[in-house]
């Protein structure tokens, strides 16, 4: 076994946002989250903002609340994003980043965003179901074959177009979505087929499609806050869990596991979210400077996430533990033992979104 190391890390379900720009007061860093450990091997810098101008009339300033750090993919998106709106609006946009937690927890974001307080939230889907139930579409398992379909799903216009107008109740509009890439799975057992998975405890974040899921596949899911990962899985409390490269390699879980099962079970996907009231609010040349901002900025995080999954996989396996890559065949019966999955979330968020997604998916393949 690999040399041991404990990683504590404090779980957070990033939230979302809502509208104004006032100031925020400095506070001590928040500990990082499961989704901020995502995304901090890549560099930190990018090249001046390109383009022309925009001719804007009025002034805004604006508030960006993240739960995480600025090594993060999320991070790094908005910050790209601040870089290339204030510079096409040619000063008349300013950005406020406030990383770390300043603007409060989870649920202190969730009602800055009702009352008005913030302006955009960058989180992963997976966090958001109990706030944005829409987003449980997204937790649909082994639903896209490969990540060029999954990223050409999330830019899809009429799929975006279903999601928001699901989601607008709640004054939540998706402006883009990046990714880490898939989750895949960490094991001491090696994993082959969907009977290897038989008995297997396994760790999961605290959402219940996710605990269906594995429960489906005939493993043991058990809800563990990410601080005790690490130790769960050294203390044999666990025999498993679930992360995108990134989290797997910056948190060391490979260190304690033989295995990376590439199970592409659920992308890992980072969501750019903007208070759907003030975009509406917004004249039409500004809401267009917001869409192309956050497109390049989506495009640029996604570059981000392929040079660190390529970096993360070579560290794994120069370590000595093994990456599995599953047969097709395999990933397929994952998919049909989940059935009863699907159904859940066809009832929770309607069959018109989840159409949506599976024709998205069809169409991009």
């Amino acid at each position: 076994m690999k040399k041991k190391m404990s990683v504590l890390l404090a779980l957070s379900m990033l939230v979302l946002t809502a509208c104004s720009g006032k100031s925020a007061p400095q506070t001590t860093a928040a500990p990082q989250t499961e989704s901020a450990a995502a995304g901090t091997e890549s560099s930190d810098k990018t090249e001046a903002a390109g383009g022309e101008q925009v001719e804007i009339a009025d002034s805004y300033t604006w508030t960006v609340a993240m739960n995480v750090a600025e090594t993060t993919l999320n991070y790094k998106m908005m910050d790209k994003f601040k870089e290339l709106i204030e510079a096409k609006s040619g000063g008349k946009i300013t950005l406020n980043l406030y990383a770390n937690g300043q603007l409060g927890n989870d649920t202190e974001q969730m009602q800055g965003m009702i009352e008005g307080s913030n302006d955009f939230v960058t989180t992963i889907t997976s966090g958001l179901t109990s706030f944005v139930p829409a987003y449980g579409v997204f937790d649909l398992p082994n639903a896209f074959p490969d990540l060029e379909t999954m990223r050409k799903v999330l830019d899809d216009e009429s799929f975006v177009d279903t999601l928001n107008r699901d989601s607008a109740t709640t004054n939540v509009r998706m402006m883009g979505m990046a990714d880490a890439g898939f989750r895949q799975t960490t094991s001491n057992k090696e994993i082959h087929s969907v009977a290897d998975f038989s008995g297997l405890k396994i760790r999961v974040i605290q959402n219940p499609y996710h605990i269906a899921y594995w429960q489906s596949l005939g493993a043991n899911a058990l809800a563990m806050d990410f601080s005790e990962v690490y130790v769960g899985l050294q203390q044999k409390t666990i025999d498993a869990q679930e992360n995108p490269y990134m989290n797997i390699v910056s948190n060391k879980f490979y260190e304690t596991q033989d295995y990376v099962i590439e199970t592409n079970h659920l992308g890992h996907i980072i969501v750019f979210l903007m208070n759907d009231g003030l975009y509406t609010s917004l004249p039409e040349n500004v809401q267009a400077l917001v869409d192309d901002c956050a497109h390049e900025a989506i495009v640029y995080t996604r570059g981000l996430a392929d040079d660190s999954i390529a970096a993360d996989k070579a560290t794994i396996e120069e370590s000595g533990t093994k990456i599995i890559t599953l047969d097709s065949s395999v990933q397929a019966e994952m998919k049909e033992k989940s059935a009863g999955v699907y159904d859940q979330i066809r009832e929770a968020v309607g069959d018109e979104l989840v159409d949506s997604l599976l024709n998205a998916i069809d169409a991009a393949k």
